[in-house]
């Protein structure tokens, strides 16, 4: 906020002086603002605006800011002064100028304010707007706006502030600087490039303008502007010229913008230049042009075009026939015609006949007004450099001389308008008196026709020269009978029928009609048998006496020429049969049966067509199954082939073959069928009438199944597997009849031999469904049996825990369904795999003991190991029960003589003595008979205590059993272990074996004497403790502790078996 009572500077006082002053000034108004403010005041407050910032601004360019102020008392002038604070200085004021004091600039600004380059310019008592007409980077920062009290008391805003931003000038606009000469109505381009590196956002005005060569200070044309906006805006006197098309700008890249003039003017010679403006946005939504460049001039100078013009005047030639037409062209010969204006005007024997302007608007001469609008004559422009005159049926008056006379009228730079004109040699015209050479001829469409087809006669007529009316008649084929008139066509082209054919013909039945000028038609569109006959063309030529509205006519010729037509009729010619390429079919199949219908349509002679069926083996009865009506609809009948959804119609374009498609064929389509039609006449009042009826031969369609393809892989195999094996056995579709068959399959076991049935083991219907056979239940083979669908051709048999008893051959069965078109399945065919001979055995007899002999001497009472190690067994599964024998006698001496007998027996089942004999030592607690299975192929025996009679030869005999998928236990295989020799030593007595052999004897020697020293230590050891701990109480009489001693209970018995048994009791031991 500034305040009025602060102190000036001058401009050439020292910068810290002036930032003093202000200092002190700054005070000086603080203070005061603060006093008006305690004080009050409800006077308005004044509020002083400036210019919205920040604002861009480019070097150089002119700078305007306003400045405003309100709240004010009225009639008091206000003063405004401006300064400026840098942005790296925002406290530090520069001052520039104001409107109360001459040197209030600092030195900085002081010399551009004189020199009148920053000033201030006043609106008004309270308005004022700042001017910096170059503006510099240095003037960069906030702007701000300061205006002096002027009401004796200080309340509101006095100055306000906004914010400049300067950028460099970078728009740059160039074109060439050319001398160009052109041609009138030539075209001229310039291009111009425009760039800007500015980085804010700017938008670009371009325009090209002309200055004038004949006077350089008038001021530039403007001939087309794109504007900030990306609008075009033509100058005022182009406007005209750019909405025809003729003047162009348009901008090519992103910095060439290119101008194109057609059809040049010399108004358009001068100094043509691009000029562009960069234009920003201001905070106020205001547009601001930042800078304004030009480019070079290009001169340009346009010659025009030669004026002049010649005429001639051309025909085909120069005599005619009365009644004939007269054309005439008159060729004007000069350039740019299109752009300049020419007054045409015929002259016949010094009479003005007609005058055609620029506009093509002719304007007749009084004389040819009716002939003109009687169609007679003709005046038009027929393109911008000939003129047409044409008039038709010449009369001999029209014999004289014709003059083309051309007028062109230019307007001069002036604004006036001269005329020029030619005028065309003389034409003599002659025109002879009128001659007719009249010659006609009669043809028809056809000499025979069809019942209801149309009967087309042609009368052309030609070497006339006046106008015609034609007569039609009709008589019988001799041409005896009377003449009966069927139309007649009047001068004017009006057609009257004849009285006999006036109500066909009020039905469009009969229609008489002048296709061309000299061409005559007769149709008789539905023919009857009636219309055969002679019919004949009578044309008369009449030329105008005089013309309207009192006109006369007079007859120069008349000549006639005639035809025969046949009509035949279609009753005769009716036939319908009925064929099929494919009389049999199969299942799925698609047929088509064809209805010839003869001749062909005829709308107005139309038939019905109605396809019949006799389903085979059916009532009997033939049931419509679709007609074609004769208005070409179709109309289903009481039965439907293929639910109505498989069936399709059609027929030709000419309606006389009608087919009847049936795809995907069943049994329900297979039958006899038919076809009938009905031939129908159309009358001229629009009834109909059946005329004939006709039934087509039968046909008879059979519907087959499909021949089968189905085969089945019939390789023979022979296959052997050990019992409780998993068998699979496959059966492979290698064909089939379609892509969409399903399959049962059967499977089969033979187990007898010769005529004995096959067992059927297990179906699969082809929903997937399962059902064993009786043999499956017999065998108990249901729950060991599983077939599965390997893929859509692979089906494979698994017998799960095979026995011996399956052995046999198997094979597979396997039927064909097929889904026909009705829905219903069938079988196709069946076909059955080849053997597979399966063989169940028992496994191969690999059992194998170890047979290394050995000698084994213990002494009595010893111990004898008897090892039974099995080298390999048959199976993985298999169990295994093991003796162990005992030959006394020599065993070298035959099996009669040998003593053996069973020592140890263990069976498969683990349990002892269940083997394959009866040991002659009962098991039990008291059995010297220790039994190790070690590991599951080794085993042993421990005999102890070993005895004389132990002696002998020893081997271990293994039997190895299997478990059947049964659940039964059978003996596979038996082999024995190589043979033990044990010796047993005879003992003597001694010592050792005396004690040793009496157990009392031995545990009164060893045992007992231990446990009754440790007793006694024990004791002596808590003796001596307690009679330490108590030699200070206690004393004998000569000194000595005195010491009490019980004997501890001992429990004692006699026997040897038992250890003797020590006891310590409480108190025993004090």
């Amino acid at each position: 906020m500034r305040l009025t009572g602060r102190g000036l500077a001058p401009a050439h006082e020292p910068r810290s002086t002036q930032v003093r002053a202000a200092g002190a000034t700054m005070g000086v108004r603080l203070l005061l603002v603060t006093l008006a403010l305690l004080a009050g005041s409800c006077s308005a407050r004044r509020v002083v605006t400036v210019q919205n910032g920040p604002l861009v601004r480019t070097e150089g360019s002119h700078l305007t800011i306003w400045c405003n102020v309100t709240g004010y008392k009225e009639g008091v002038e206000q003063d405004f002064e401006w300064s400026m604070y840098l942005y790296s200085a925002p406290d530090r004021e520069i001052r520039i100028v104001s409107t109360a004091q001459p040197n209030y600039a600092y030195a900085i600004y002081s010399q551009r304010v004189n020199n009148k380059e920053i000033y201030v310019e006043r609106l008004s008592g309270d308005s004022a707007v700042l001017h910096i007409t170059k503006l510099m980077a240095s003037d960069e920062g906030f702007i701000e706006c300061y205006t002096p009290n002027t009401d004796g008391q200080f309340l509101g805003s006095y100055s306000a502030r906004t914010n400049l931003t300067v950028i460099p000038d970078t728009l740059t606009v160039t074109s060439p600087a050319q001398m160009l000469s052109k041609v009138e109505g030539d075209t001229l381009q310039l291009t111009c490039e425009v760039t800007r590196l500015t980085s804010q956002h700017t938008h670009l005005s371009v325009g090209w303008y002309l200055r004038s060569l004949e006077d350089p200070s008038a001021p530039p044309r403007d001939l087309v502007t794109l504007s900030r906006d990306f609008v075009l805006r033509p100058g005022g006197p182009y406007r005209q010229r750019m909405s025809s098309g003729d003047l162009r700008l348009d901008k090519t890249s992103a910095t060439s913008y290119r101008l194109t003039i057609y059809k040049i003017q010399p108004a358009d010679q001068g100094q043509l230049y691009c000029e562009a403006s960069e234009w920003i946005q201001d905070p106020d939504q205001s547009w601001f042009p930042i800078s304004r460049e030009q480019s070079d001039k290009t001169t340009v100078n346009v010659q025009p075009t030669d004026r002049d013009f010649s005429i001639q005047v051309n025909t085909d030639r120069r005599t005619y026939t009365a009644g004939e037409p007269l054309e005439l062209r008159c060729n004007i010969d000069a350039q740019n015609i299109p752009e300049r204006f020419f007054f045409v005007s015929w002259v016949f024997s010094s009479s003005p006949v007609a005058v055609v302007g620029p506009d093509a608007v002719p304007i007749l001469g009084s004389n040819y007004v009716d002939r003109e609008a009687a169609g007679l004559m003709t005046v038009r422009k027929e393109s911008a450099s000939v003129h047409l005159l044409k008039l038709q049926r010449l009369q001999q008056e029209d014999s004289g001389k014709y003059i083309c006379r051309v007028t062109e009228r230019e307007k001069t730079l002036t604004g006036d308008f001269i005329d020029r004109s030619k005028r065309s040699r003389n034409v003599q015209i002659t025109v002879a008196p009128l001659k007719s050479n009249m010659t006609m001829s009669l043809s028809s469409n056809s000499s025979e026709v069809l019942e209801g087809e149309a009967i087309q006669l042609t009368c052309t007529v030609r070497s006339t020269i006046g106008s015609l009316s034609v007569l039609w008649q009709w008589t019988d084929r001799q041409g005896s009978g009377p003449a009966v008139t069927i139309a007649s066509v009047d001068r004017d082209g009006t057609v009257r029928p004849g009285p006999t054919y006036r109500e066909r013909s009020s039905y469009g039945d009969i229609r008489s009609e002048r296709v061309r000028f000299d061409t005559y038609v007769l149709s008789l569109f539905n023919s009857f048998p009636s219309d055969d006959g002679q019919y004949r063309c009578t044309a008369t030529e009449w030329i105008q006496s005089t013309p309207e509205p009192d006109e006369t006519w007079q007859q120069i010729e008349q000549k006639s020429a005639s035809s025969t037509v046949t009509v035949k009729s279609v009753e005769s010619s009716f036939f319908v049969s009925a064929s099929s390429r494919t009389p049999s079919v199969t299942f799925g199949d698609s047929f088509d049966l064809q209805c010839i219908v003869k001749p062909r349509h005829n709308p107005n002679v139309p038939a019905s067509v109605t396809w019949r069926f006799q389903q085979a083996g059916g009532d009997g009865h033939f049931r419509d199954l679709v007609t074609f009506t004769r208005s070409g609809t179709l109309r289903w009948g009481e039965q439907l082939l293929g639910l109505g959804t498989r069936t399709t119609v059609d027929h030709s374009a000419a309606n006389t073959n009608f087919r009847l498609s049936v795809t995907q064929a069943g049994r329900k389509e297979a039958g006899t069928y038919q076809c009938v039609a009905v031939l129908y006449r159309r009358n001229y009042d629009a009834t109909w009438a059946e005329v004939a009826n006709r039934t087509s031969n039968l046909l008879g369609i059979s519907v087959l199944q499909p021949v089968s393809k189905l085969r089945v892989h019939k390789s023979n195999q022979s296959l052997q597997f050990v019992e409780d094996s998993r068998v699979r056995v496959n059966c492979s579709v290698t064909s089939q009849t379609s892509p969409e068959s399903q399959h049962a399959v059967l499977w089969y076991a033979r187990k007898g031999e010769g005529g004995d049935p096959d067992e059927l083991l297990l179906k699969i219907e082809r929903s997937g469904a399962f059902e064993y056979g009786a043999y499956a239940e017999e065998e108990r083979l249901r729950s060991r049996i599983q077939s599965e669908r390997l893929s859509p051709r692979l089906y494979g048999l698994t017998l799960h825990r095979a026995e011996i008893s399956d052995s046999g051959t198997y094979y597979c069965l396997v039927e064909e369904w097929l889904m026909d078109p009705d829905g219903a399945w069938y079988r196709v065919g069946h076909d059955s795999s080849g053997f597979t001979h399966m063989l169940v055995k028992r496994p191969d007899l690999r059992l194998q003991v170890e047979e290394s002999e050995t000698n084994i001497t213990v002494g009595a009472a010893g111990s004898i190991r008897l090892g039974c190690s099995i080298m390999s067994q048959s199976s993985r599964d298999s169990r295994f029960s093991v003796s162990w024998y005992v030959v006394r006698s020599g065993w070298g001496d035959g099996e009669d003589a040998q003593q053996r007998d069973c020592v140890f027996s263990i069976g498969h089942d683990a349990v002892f003595g269940n083997g394959n004999c009866s040991p002659i030592e009962d098991p039990g607690p008291t059995s010297r008979l220790q039994f190790e299975r070690t590991a599951s192929d080794l085993y042993s025996l421990t005999i102890q205590k070993a005895r004389p009679a132990d002696a002998g030869y020893y081997y271990c005999h293994v039997e190895e059993w299997l478990l059947n998928p049964r659940n039964a236990w059978y003996r596979l295989a038996t082999n024995n272990s190589g043979v033990t020799l044990v010796n047993v030593l005879q003992q003597t007595s001694t010592l050792q074996s005396v004690v040793c052999s009496n157990d009392s004897l031995f545990y009164f020697i060893f045992f007992y004497p231990f446990p009754i020293f440790g007793i006694l230590l024990i004791a002596i050891l808590l003796v001596h403790y307690k009679t330490r701990s108590s030699s200070k109480n206690q004393e004998g009489k000569n000194g000595a502790p005195l010491l009490w001693i019980k004997e501890p209970h001992l429990s004692y018995s006699p026997t040897c078996l038992d250890p003797p048994a020590l006891s310590l009791h409480p108190g025993s031991v004090e």
